[in-house]
């Protein structure tokens, strides 16, 4: 499946799916400030404020608890919507996207969660209630960042998210590297609802739907059917990566786990003594516990 021109955000068809309402909205802030307008009606209640409200979005059946709990839930069906339909969009320019199989049951069940939103830029700290107006907010640093000079004949970005030293290369490429601090998805499964970081890994949600007798690429250790060369060769990174243990036959994911499989299993090096009797331990983390323990 080859890549096409992305969606206009510029239009959106956004329908709302709270309780009854047939509204469709045409741009994220019309839409944004209409189901934010359903949120406040919830919460009007005319026998005051009540500990657990139950967003009445169609499949969520979400229970929040207070207002500024079901505030930041139901802004986040907004943003999720914008993402159903680019994922749709995607689908529809694509003659052989297959049909989502998982269990459509689940198109509204979004993350649970509980928290502003909050900006971690240098100097920033900004706390938001919608997750659109967030990742906005975060691009427009991105889009402000100025490149540096690292060496005389070299520059770059610098990510200034707190506790982060990545260097980047462009402000497109900050915007990317900021989603891993953020979370940010661009776009969704129409069907099932599942979000994704990157359309490529929305086409892999894709191809995985496709039928066994269409996976033509087979893995030469399980024989187990793939449905694109790159679906396969990450796969295959299973069966090469795992190292054996020498001394029992143990399998582990990689040298490092291999070498504290070792450290702990067959070493008898003890440096660390107990203060409470006279055995001696593998690390200062094993130490902690047992003194944890003793009390």
């Amino acid at each position: 499946m080859a890549l096409r021109a992305k969606p206009q955000l510029a239009h959106l068809v956004l329908p709302c799916e709270w309780g009854g309402c047939t509204f469709v909205g045409k741009g994220m802030d019309e839409f944004c400030n209409h189901v934010a307008g359903h949120s406040r009606e919830h919460l009007s209640d005319p026998s005051g404020p009540r500990e657990h409200y139950l967003c009445l979005w169609r499949r969520c059946e979400f229970w929040a608890i207070g207002s500024n709990e079901l505030m930041i839930h139901v802004n986040f069906h907004s943003y999720h919507t914008k993402l159903k339909y680019l994922g749709a969009q995607i689908r529809a320019s694509h003659e052989d996207f297959p049909e989502c199989s998982e269990n459509t049951q689940s198109q509204n069940v979004i993350p649970e969660i509980t928290e502003e939103f909050v900006c971690h830029w240098e100097h920033c700290d900004m706390t938001i209630n919608n997750p659109e107006w967030f990742y906005q907010h975060v691009n427009m640093h991105a889009f402000c960042a100025e490149k540096q000079s690292l060496s005389e004949s070299k520059k770059a970005i610098l990510c200034r998210w707190k506790d982060c030293e990545g260097i980047c290369r462009s402000r497109h490429k900050l915007r990317e590297h900021l989603r891993t601090h953020t979370q940010e998805k661009v776009v969704a499964c129409p069907s099932c609802g599942g979000m994704f970081s990157n359309n490529t890994k929305f086409f892999d949600h894709a191809k995985r739907q496709i039928s066994e007798d269409q996976q033509v690429f087979v893995c030469q250790y399980c024989n187990k059917h793939f449905a694109s060369e790159r679906l396969l060769r990450d796969h295959v990174r299973v069966h090469v990566s795992h190292v054996k243990c020498a001394l029992c036959g143990l399998t582990c994911c990689n040298l490092s786990s291999l070498k504290v499989h070792i450290r702990f299993r067959h070493s008898n090096e003890r440096p660390f003594p107990c203060d409470f009797c006279d055995s001696r331990l593998l690390d200062s983390i094993t130490e902690e516990y047992m003194r944890v323990m003793a009390l």
